[in-house]
């Protein structure tokens, strides 16, 4: 039977000494000799018939003690950590005291754990909530997108290009009058507008099919491709074609095309509808971040160390994983930045430790007032989500299943709840 001693708590840290009984100990050394027996080959003996002095002889007290002390440690772990009703929160430090195979196994552990700390009384915080509010003016916005992505290029041949018109181009890329490899390409599609370098816009207005033009971009200093980095990129562009959006009129057809809508009005109401859970959801984050916020810097936490370079490492792995997807790399990142990881981990370690904060708050009151996610509380969440997606609520429950997130939203009906309880302690002034 496994005994631990836990001594007094000091700067989140607790020892805890684990002793363990010498039959236990016996079992494991006698175990350990007769495993070495049969793996080492020592001449003059047969394998799995080697005395034990003559292992302790060859291989070394200590090397034995060390298997013994790593197994009697491994099986005693979890049963330890639970006796001490502790909940460590990064891996112990271990100490050896005592291995002897006359005598009980016994070290120690220094654990880390959250800290302690109250949460202040909340009614002088006052926290502003916006009132979301949807205009006819967002309506038409949004029914402009949903139309814009129904139109149909034309071909144009009584005009010059202008701004807005696709273009119909090959080109050439040249960087100090010498062709780029790769730079050639044929039958490209160039949209004249707001999300087209200016250098293109100027040169390619007013132009007719056949027409060609030279466009001279200088590249950035500090571009990935050291080759061309701060020179001038010369594109030959020939245009083709020349062709124009032509967008369907606001009709009941055109809402009967758009989705599964009787009428105009329909769509309207389902992208009024689209639109208010939007601007709900964002206010709703909005509140949550800024009373989280407020609550953080009331209440007096000593945030370990640990957990905030655990942050930093996440926050540092997603944006690997973003620059990845985005085909840069750490190093392209810093130098766009002009600044190295020394000092991105700086900055960093500031947002990690308010995170952290907040973390260990929200931990706090879900253990204190024991909060839980009911099945009932899965069935109205899953049912809130399936009615603004659009979904039927079996649908939703088996997505949830199938990508074994259940957990995760449990995790999040737990944390409004924290929200709500906490925003019930402070004035909360609408705008």
């Amino acid at each position: 039977m496994t005994q631990i001693e836990k001594g007094k708590k000091e700067n989140n840290k607790v020892e805890i000494t684990v002793t363990v009984e010498i039959e236990k100990v016996q079992q494991e050394f006698n175990n350990t000799y007769r495993e070495l027996s049969q793996k080492v080959k020592i001449p003059g003996f047969r394998t799995g018939r080697i005395p034990i002095n003559i292992l302790e002889m060859n291989l070394g007290k200590e090397y034995i003690d060390q298997q013994v002390a790593e197994k009697l440690i491994k099986d005693s772990y979890n049963e330890a950590i639970d006796k001490s009703e502790l909940d460590p929160i990064d891996v112990p430090k271990i100490d050896l005291v005592q291995t002897d195979k006359e005598k009980p196994f016994i070290y120690k552990m220094i654990l880390e754990v959250k800290p302690e700390f109250e949460i202040p009384k909340l009614d002088d915080i006052t926290v502003e909530k916006t009132i979301p509010k949807i205009t006819e003016e967002d309506i038409n916005s949004d029914l402009e997108k949903i139309r814009e992505s129904h139109g149909k290029l034309k071909d144009v041949s009584d005009r010059e290009s202008k701004i807005g018109d696709f273009l119909i181009a090959d080109f050439e890329t040249f960087v100090d009058n010498n062709p780029v490899k790769d730079g050639k390409k044929e039958k490209q599609m160039i949209q004249l507008g707001e999300n087209t370098p200016p250098e293109f816009n100027n040169n390619l207005v007013g132009l007719k099919p056949g027409d060609e033009k030279d466009v001279v971009v200088k590249a950035p200093e500090d571009i990935s491709d050291k080759k061309i980095a701060g020179k001038e990129i010369t594109y030959k562009i020939k245009v083709s074609d020349i062709k124009e959006k032509e967008l369907p009129p606001l009709d009941d057809d055109f809402a009967k095309s758009a989705g599964e809508y009787k009428n105009l009005d329909e769509l309207k109401q389902h992208i009024k509808k689209q639109l208010e859970e939007r601007v709900k959801y964002q206010a709703e984050n909005e509140f949550n971040d800024n009373l989280m916020e407020k609550v953080a810097e009331k209440t007096n936490i000593e945030v370990p160390e640990v957990l905030i370079d655990k942050q930093v490492e996440r926050m540092l792995n997603n944006l690997k994983e973003d620059l990845k997807n985005r085909n840069m790399t750490l190093e392209d990142y810093y130098k766009i930045i002009k600044a190295d990881e020394e000092k991105v981990k700086k900055e960093y370690k500031v947002i990690a430790e308010k995170q952290v904060k907040k973390e260990l708050i929200i931990d706090k009151i879900i253990e204190d007032d024991k909060i839980s996610a009911t099945e009932e509380d899965i069935n109205k969440k899953i049912e809130e989500i399936a009615e603004s997606t659009n979904q039927k609520t079996l649908k939703v429950r088996a997505m949830f299943e199938k990508n074994n997130t259940m957990d995760n939203l449990k995790e999040q009906i737990k944390i409004e709840k924290v929200i709500e309880k906490l925003s019930m302690q402070v004035k909360i002034e609408e705008k």
